[in-house]
């Protein structure tokens, strides 16, 4: 079992490592910013085509999923999956945090899938975990039942620091996003993105001209922090060729 964790741990490296890599290139190649009052415009020089990556860790085999996995509610699929819980190893100390929905944000419905984002807390509130989960879905006789595929989480706790250039933030989260289509409930057809950003200002993004589709407000410890999507992006650039614009935080 340890030399299976190990090799799990190399590969995670290996592919961390690539995605730091685009990240690093996209802001080294990719610096034609301007300043036009008070907006802020990213426009990369090097245009690169967009391919969906597909990370190995946190996956569920489908082929494996037998009917035995399958649960009444998205609330049970979750929370009898062993992944989240070893995903963090502070989660055993806290009754598998990430297991336990406190609240569903919201919820993009696809024929075959399912992806919830919700909020989890532990158990003296000391930390909260943001989540995105999808489920693979399955009629039984008329009645719908839910199968955990795979998630992705961040974790916030009341002394956890934003970062200061909120206008470069949306630059790493679209660099990163074509490595979260294995989230996307209607993948291919579709192209999901977001994003987190801790400014009110996120409300002018537009990435390729367009709006965002949706941006949630989040109570996090008495401070608001904004998670934003687009259901399907239109666009056939890589995730660090991507331009952007948004108003600048004062």
């Amino acid at each position: 079992m340890k030399k299976l964790f190990k090799i799990l741990g190399i590969m995670l490296g290996v592919i961390f490592v690539a995605l730091v890599g685009l990240f690093i290139l996209g802001c080294i190649v990719g610096t034609d910013e301007e300043s036009e009052g008070e907006i802020y415009t990213y426009k990369p020089e090097v245009i690169s085509e967009y391919q969906p990556l597909f990370p190995p860790w946190g996956q569920t085999d489908e082929s494996t999923i037998t009917d035995a996995m399958y649960y009444d509610t998205i609330e049970e699929a979750i929370e009898h999956d062993d992944t989240l819980a070893k995903s963090d190893e502070e989660s055993n100390k806290d009754a598998n945090m990430l297991n336990h929905i406190s609240e569903i944000l919201h919820t993009w419905e696809g024929k075959e899938y399912v992806t919830v984002y919700y909020r989890a807390e532990n158990l003296d509130h000391s930390k909260q975990g943001f989540v995105l989960a999808k489920c693979r879905k399955k009629d039984f006789d008329g009645k719908i039942k839910y199968a955990y595929i795979n998630s992705q989480y961040v974790i916030a706790r009341p002394n956890s620091k934003y970062i200061i250039h909120f206008e470069e933030d949306i630059g790493s989260s679209l660099n990163l996003s074509d490595a979260m289509q294995d989230l996307n409930p209607t993948f291919p057809d579709t192209r999901f993105v977001c994003g987190y950003a801790h400014n009110k200002n996120i409300y002018s993004l537009k990435v390729e001209g367009q709006e965002p589709d949706g941006i949630l407000e989040l109570d996090i410890y008495g401070r608001t922090m904004y998670f934003w999507y687009y259901d399907d992006l239109k666009s056939d650039k890589a995730g660090a060729s991507l331009s952007y614009t948004v108003q600048r935080a004062k």
